[in-house]
């Protein structure tokens, strides 16, 4: 029998999809099957993205004590570290346009809650900031567009949710060097994990209550959304959509610790619902799942406290 897992942090390229569990960075077919592991740390890893053509993962791993960037072959081989800045808040978002990895860090500046984006090359060399000034997230559309998310001291919607005070994510949108322009000001609530996909932009955002999926034209135009709300099996409100990521095509996606795909950011249908629908992903973790086997513990350092359970064989 499958044991199952807890995945997050995907991303979609071809027909393979990389993901986080268990401490470390996997990678799968997208149309279902096992997953290899790309590391092998079983340390806290975010964040995996494919180079533009596949061959490479970048990740950010606490491996060595801080978040840094490293990069290993997508088909396997060993990982490099390529940054050495001792940030708590480094954190991989992709690939630049120019082929180095995209990735925020507080690295060099005198606030630690505010990060700058740097593009770091793949030799290992200086990482140069990237000329935006302190944000939450970039991303690289097409005729030399971006779209940064302004995030002064937030954190992950999930973690915060229905936040509506002043640092809540705002979306930004204009080109390297120029005017930026707000989008998206009337929607009261966060918005996280800005996208271009296609000729789409799409985020996440809890304006309706729960964290879901939406797009809209880059001037801000013609907004959906595209994960429901509710949980059609219990009615309930639905599980957050997290760590929303694109190969400019499709969008991948993870809720309650399952991942979802959207195959295109196509209108609603007649009923409010997305066209084409989410679809999960049936992805199996191979090997020993170590994590998962009983081990010892040391009780005078691990446990701090004990409860017997109501008929006296048992302790927790």
């Amino acid at each position: 029998m499958t044991q199952p897992a807890y995945l997050r942090f995907p991303h979609v390229h071809g027909e393979s999809v990389a993901f986080v569990a268990e401490d470390d960075v996997w990678v799968a077919p997208l149309d279902g099957g096992r997953a290899w592991r790309v590391s092998a740390d079983n340390m806290p890893v975010d964040h995996p993205r494919f180079s533009p053509d596949g061959t490479t993962v970048a990740w950010t791993s606490t491996r060595d004590g801080a978040p840094e960037v490293h990069v290993a072959p997508t088909d396997g081989g060993l990982s490099r570290r390529l940054t050495h800045w001792g940030s708590n808040r480094t954190s991989v978002r992709g690939w630049t346009p120019e082929g180095d990895v995209l990735a925020l860090t507080t690295h060099g500046q005198a606030s630690l809650r505010r990060s700058w984006a740097r593009a770091v090359p793949l030799d290992g060399g200086p990482a140069p900031a990237l000329p935006f000034g302190p944000v939450g997230d970039v991303a690289y559309g097409p005729d030399g567009q971006v779209l940064l998310l302004s995030v002064p001291m937030g954190r992950e919607a999930a973690w915060w949710k229905r936040y509506r005070g002043g640092t809540a994510g705002k979306l930004w949108t204009g080109t390297e060097g120029g005017e930026f322009t707000r989008l998206h000001a009337d929607l009261d609530g966060n918005i996280e994990y800005p996208l271009w996909v296609g000729d789409r932009i799409a985020f996440l955002s809890d304006h309706e209550g729960v964290g879901a999926l939406y797009s809209s034209l880059p001037d801000g135009g013609d907004l959906r959304r595209h994960t429901p709300l509710t949980d059609p099996d219990t009615g309930l409100p639905a599980f957050y959509a997290r760590h929303a990521a694109t190969d400019g095509t499709r969008v991948v996606y993870s809720s309650a610790g399952r991942l979802w795909l959207l195959d295109g950011l196509q209108a609603e249908d007649g009923q409010g619902a997305s066209v084409p629908a989410p679809r999960p992903l049936d992805v199996r973790l191979g090997g020993q799942r170590a994590d998962l086997q009983p081990r010892p513990v040391e009780p005078g350092r691990d446990l701090g406290g004990a409860s017997p359970d109501h008929t006296g064989r048992g302790s927790a």
